[in-house]
């Protein structure tokens, strides 16, 4: 079922908010899992339902003891659109309250969850690529890596480019530079000065090592501490 009208649109995404604000910040502990899209829908669904509907009886609790702050269910079922025109900007008050009241219990949940699991670390959702290549470099710097195939060839060369995620098989490097160098079968040789670049398949390679070379200078830089 498609919203059709702006009301319904925001209306439905602050109905499966909740439930995606948990589902991200559990990603960042444990990581994404491979699964069904109906599986996984029907998770944020769940969730956003019982955040949901907590956040509204708390708010139905507090309008219970006494303080006018929200809108009422009673009235408005009885009175229908004349009481919505009547009270727009405190049907929008409350709405943003119940939002945020339950993005704010997901949220608290999931730490709880994450605590008695013990999952306080946060998980990168990049590949040893991305971390390699670009997370860890240090500004001012260039990547130099040595790439060995597994036909015993290796290339030497700064990283011009490289897919950062997806399959292994779909992945390529781009190695250049005037250093950029080629070694197979004990026979070293610096082809860069007759070939610009060199793309390499990332199902080639058997291993890849990386440092990283003063942009200006060309001196190997320290080894950035792992964070």
């Amino acid at each position: 079922m498609i919203p059709q009208t702006l009301g319904a649109l925001a209306g439905f995404l602050a109905l499966v908010a909740p439930g995606i604000v948990f589902e991200l910040r559990r990603e960042r502990r444990r990581g994404r899992h491979q699964e069904t899209a109906f599986r996984e829908a029907s998770r944020v669904a769940l969730g956003s339902l019982v955040f949901t509907l907590t956040a509204v009886l708390f708010m139905t609790a507090v309008q219970a003891a006494g303080a006018r702050l929200f809108v009422s269910p009673a009235a408005w079922l009885t009175r229908g659109e004349a009481y919505a025109r009547e009270h727009l900007t405190l049907i929008v008050v409350t709405v943003a309250v119940e939002l945020a009241l339950a993005c704010a219990l997901a949220t608290g949940w999931e730490a709880v969850l994450a605590r008695r699991r013990g999952e306080a670390a946060t998980v990168q959702q990049r590949s040893a690529w991305a971390q390699a290549l670009r997370a860890d470099r240090p500004p001012g710097s260039r990547a130099w890596a040595h790439a060995q195939l597994e036909n015993g060839t290796s290339f030497y060369g700064y990283v011009r480019s490289y897919t950062p995620s997806g399959p292994l098989a779909e992945r390529e490097l781009v190695l250049e530079g005037e250093a950029l160098t080629c070694e197979k079968e004990e026979e070293t040789k610096v082809i860069g000065e007759e070939w610009r670049r060199v793309v390499i398949p990332a199902a080639k390679i058997t291993y890849l090592r990386v440092t990283y070379l003063d942009a200006m200078t060309g001196e190997t830089l320290p080894t950035p501490h792992a964070k």
